[in-house]
């Protein structure tokens, strides 16, 4: 129950604070309402223009991870996929490999989420910070909250009420589940490059919006090239 609850309060907290935002908003439309009947009493909002240089802008190959992980990780913590999970481990508690397996979910999502955050620098024109470089690894030692504590608490919980020592997970498959991942996001960033895409969010779940692939069908090359790769990898595993 300690589990189930420290799992809940990341999902919690953020439908709170969207509701939070929509009263702000809704405050914010009415008030604006309010002073724009005086033509000379409305509210004056300024605009900053900022320049970067090109050579400035981060086009790391980890950007479409980056993001399609952030994606990833809000919508599994707006929609209570830790929750799920300890639930899950709950009905199952006979079973040796459920508690692991959760334990594993909820550490993942704890440790991805920093990862894969958009950190800006300090300037109102700094922009994002360039991944791995000094400054993103100063602001990723910031970047753990009271979110990944509870779902490592959570996780924690799950562990040693399942009675298991250590999650039963092959460091073998792990690693090659890693590269194929690191493999695939590569093409993607490569992909890009033949496209002629400069956006910043080239995430495959970005690519994925029919809009964009309508408007340019040459980003089907961002979903050809790896789903190629992936399933000359399963051909490969099933020649052994």
């Amino acid at each position: 129950m300690a589990a189930l609850a420290a799992a809940a309060y990341p999902t919690w907290d953020t439908w709170k604070s969207w509701f939070e935002w929509s009263s702000l908003f809704t405050a914010s439309s009415l008030s604006e309402e309010y002073y724009a009947r005086d033509y000379y009493g409305g509210f004056t909002e300024g605009i900053v223009g900022c320049v970067r240089l090109y050579d400035s802008i981060d086009r790391s190959p980890f950007l479409p991870l980056r993001d399609d992980l952030t994606t990833l990780t809000e919508l599994a913590t707006s929609w209570a996929v830790p929750v799920l999970a300890v639930l899950v481990a709950l009905v199952r508690r006979h079973s040796a490999t459920a508690g692991p397996r959760t334990a594993w979910v909820l550490a993942l999502i704890a440790l991805v989420r920093p990862l894969s955050a958009d950190y800006e620098g300090d300037g109102i024109c700094s922009g994002s910070l360039p991944m791995f470089t000094p400054d993103w690894f100063e602001a990723l030692s910031g970047g753990w909250g009271l979110w990944e504590l509870c779902l490592l608490a959570a996780a924690l919980l799950v562990l040693l009420a399942s009675g298991s020592a250590a999650p039963p997970i092959s460091g073998r498959r792990a690693l090659t589940a890693a590269m194929d991942a690191l493999v695939v996001y590569g093409l993607v960033a490569l992909a890009r490059l033949l496209t002629g895409d400069e956006s910043l969010r080239v995430g495959l779940l970005h690519q994925l919006q029919f809009d964009g692939i309508r408007d340019d069908s040459a980003r089907l090359l961002v979903l050809v090239l790896p789903v190629g790769y992936l399933l000359w990898r399963y051909g490969q595993r099933r020649k052994r």
